[in-house]
């Protein structure tokens, strides 16, 4: 935390937090155009990145795959994103190889990344990045994990969080929620703010599953200030614990990936703007977004019918988990 020396009561800073993003196109630099003003108002960017960036490797057999050129890299630069977890069910749909090339890629360019590592130690060591003279603090994990995506002590991976439909309360490997829990207590006097990711859920559903909740109270309980979850492609809703918010699921940010398995869902999702002063959390906003058919993002003007219809969705999906969220403006905002 601060020192005393310093007088953060003042120090007002944002960020911004989006969904999922997967970037495949032949200009990814004009990815974030539509966006590019609200993006660049904060002070730092964070989101989901979905895929590996690589050449290398080979397929994965059974599942759906991804992967995308080394050249996105420009898209996520040009957005402004410092922080991505790159923590997610496809990214390592290529192997290990590829995965590996990817975390080389963003260190290259500045980009800092959490959720993944070249063993589990990295992987479930948080991005710190400061910004005014506060210190954010970023940790991610899978949920929806595919068989040999976690990492280990020698070998490279996504931070864990097994599930099963087997399992009793708290309905995931208590032994990954353990290690969860340190990995906050370790990070919490590192850092002013801490935002905890899960790539978790149901994809396409508005339901909540049993471990969601069970992980995103864990993590709150732990010291994590803010929870995202990431990967059901579609809007869920917010719950307010202990006084901290668990956005469920924020939907998709960047969508260039066309599969008949997608409802028109998919192209609504939210964005966050959280402000802090002094270095707590003061304000939780959030805005809709629309994925245009190019698969690019866009904020649709408080006067468009999807505006609301997105907003009023969240509402009432947050009124059952017990959350306020106020509308005015195009903007809904969580009453913490």
């Amino acid at each position: 935390m601060p020192s005393e020396a310093q007088d953060f009561s003042d120090v007002e800073s944002t960020l911004v937090v989006v969904g999922d993003m997967e970037i495949d196109r032949p200009e990814p630099r004009n990815t974030f155009s539509k966006v590019a003003s609200y993006l660049k108002a904060a002070d730092l960017r964070f989101g989901g990145l979905e895929a590996s960036m690589s050449h290398l490797g080979a397929p994965a057999s059974g599942k759906i795959v991804m992967r995308h050129s080394p050249e996105m890299i420009q898209g996520y630069l040009e957005g402004g994103f410092e922080v991505l977890a790159f923590a997610s069910n496809h990214c390592m749909d290529y192997g290990v190889e590829p995965f590996v090339e990817t975390m080389e890629l963003l260190e290259r360019n500045g980009i800092a990344y959490s959720g993944a590592g070249r063993n589990i130690q990295e992987a479930r060591t948080p991005a710190v990045i400061e910004r005014g003279g506060v210190r954010y603090g970023f940790l991610s994990y899978v949920l929806e994990l595919p068989m040999g995506w976690g990492a280990s002590p020698a070998k490279p991976g996504v931070a864990p969080i097994r599930q099963d439909a087997l399992y009793g309360p708290p309905y995931v490997n208590e032994e990954d929620l353990a290690a969860l829990i340190a990995d906050v207590e370790r990070a919490r006097p590192r850092v002013d703010f801490l935002l905890a990711s899960f790539h978790w859920g149901a994809s396409q559903s508005r339901t909540l599953t049993l471990s969601q909740q069970a992980v995103a109270h864990a993590a709150i309980e732990a010291g994590v200030d803010v929870v995202v979850g990431h990967h059901p492609h579609i809007v869920q809703g917010v719950e307010v614990y202990r006084g901290r918010p668990v956005f469920y699921a924020l939907g998709n940010f960047v969508l260039d990936h066309d599969h008949p398995m997608f409802l028109p869902t998919a192209l609504e999702s939210i964005c966050l703007k959280l402000t802090l002063r002094g270095g707590v959390l003061d304000r939780a906003a959030v805005s809709p977004v629309l994925i245009e058919t190019d698969g690019s993002p866009r904020i649709p003007g408080p006067e468009e019918p999807k505006s609301a219809e997105i907003l009023d969705a969240l509402k009432a999906l947050s009124e059952k988990l017990g959350t306020r969220l106020d509308i005015s403006g195009g903007e809904g905002v969580m009453a913490l």
